[in-house]
């Protein structure tokens, strides 16, 4: 059996230990990055039908030839389907099926009412996170991907910084983080839509990008992240772009070393065995302290799982009381202070963003990321 063969079978062991926990026959894959997590096919149509003795691949005629191929290498089933309707028409009545779970979180309702008045006979068991449970701990293989994403996003960002200058906009410098990744570094493509915010634009935490024009004396944040190998990066710098002195700068350079403080705060509590809330309330307690009201001017959670998604499990927030930290995770650590109202005289934001993973050998959390602070 190859290697491949073996990571499948094992996922595949997992979710039918799930589905007999939950008393569930059969169940329906249709999130297209948990198929590719299971399977490694990637389209824009396809399915992943799971039985208790059968696993069948669906997709329809653009993807034969490489579905097929995948199919015979994994030793399963492949099934050309035209549409959705010819699915749930083929597929509800060739299996005689009683029970089948569904990704709750990725079937419309629309569609899921349409299939219960159909399908009378069926039991549809609502199930969520069943792939994606599985996709919180990252194997030794896929932390590598991850770090060689983190570079490739280091390695741009650093052409973006070497790009500022009078006059250049947020799209120009957007856009050249997206082609040094395309180009130079074998980036399949973004992880999002790069964040390149200038002066008071920075106090929006998802800014879009915009034709304004770089100033002397301005902060800068930029949010970027690259897709490699299918899987995300995740990473925020701030900047002061100008002379490193006067009220202005000193205003900012402050908020800077609180934010960078309370990042560090939350990471140290980032420990196999720790609650995941104690980041986060490691963080704001430190805001509070630093006389920064964090309940007006942090109004995001301190960070996420990031892996073939960007944002996906584990949530590292101060609401997660009941998950700790596990080796394998791979997070963000993100705290902030937006300030958009001018009340403290000043008008901008401040994010620092890592990743990070928790070493199975040491049990902290190590860098991904290594942009310097």
């Amino acid at each position: 059996m190859s290697s491949v063969q073996k990571i499948f079978k094992m996922k595949i062991t997992k979710i039918r230990e799930e589905l007999k926990n939950k008393k569930i026959e059969s169940f329906l894959i249709s999130n297209l990055n948990n198929i590719w997590y299971v399977t490694g096919f990637s389209a824009s149509f396809a399915k992943l039908f799971i039985t208790k003795n059968e696993v069948i691949l669906v997709s329809d005629s653009r993807y034969s030839v490489s579905a097929k191929q995948l199919c015979d290498d994994l030793e399963i089933q492949y099934k050309e389907i035209h549409s959705d309707k010819n699915f749930w028409n083929t597929f509800c009545a060739h299996y005689e099926i009683k029970k089948l779970g569904i990704e709750a979180e990725h079937i419309t309702l629309s569609a899921f009412n349409n299939i219960q008045k159909q399908f009378t006979n069926i039991d549809f068991i609502e199930t969520k996170n069943i792939v994606e449970n599985m996709r919180i701990k990252k194997s030794k293989e896929e932390i590598e991907i991850l770090r060689q994403c983190a570079e490739i996003g280091d390695v741009c960002l650093k052409k973006v910084v070497e790009s500022f200058a009078e006059g250049v906009t947020e799209k120009e410098l957007a856009w050249i983080f997206e082609k040094s990744a395309r180009e130079f570094f074998g980036a399949s493509g973004l992880s999002f839509d790069t964040i390149v915010a200038f002066a008071e634009n920075s106090a929006s935490p998802h800014h879009e990008s915009s034709n304004k024009k770089l100033e002397i004396n301005t902060p800068i944040l930029i949010d970027c992240g690259v897709r490699y190998k299918n899987y995300c990066s995740d990473l925020t710098r701030c900047f002061w772009f100008g002379e490193k002195k006067g009220e202005e700068y000193e205003n900012w350079k402050e908020v800077y070393e609180i934010v960078k403080n309370a990042q560090q705060l939350g990471i140290e509590k980032m420990k196999k065995g720790i609650k995941i809330s104690e980041s986060e309330k490691s963080a704001r307690t430190y805001f509070a302290s630093q006389h920064r009201d964090h309940k007006k001017y942090f109004g995001h959670s301190f960070g996420h799982g990031v892996g073939i998604d960007i944002h996906e499990l584990p949530h590292v927030s101060a609401k997660n009381e009941t998950e700790i930290y596990e080796a394998g995770m791979v997070v963000t650590a993100e705290p902030g202070l937006y300030f958009s109202d001018n009340s403290q005289k000043i008008n901008f934001g401040i994010r620092i963003e890592d990743l990070l993973f928790i070493s199975d050998e040491t049990g902290e959390a190590e860098f991904l990321s290594g942009f310097k602070k």
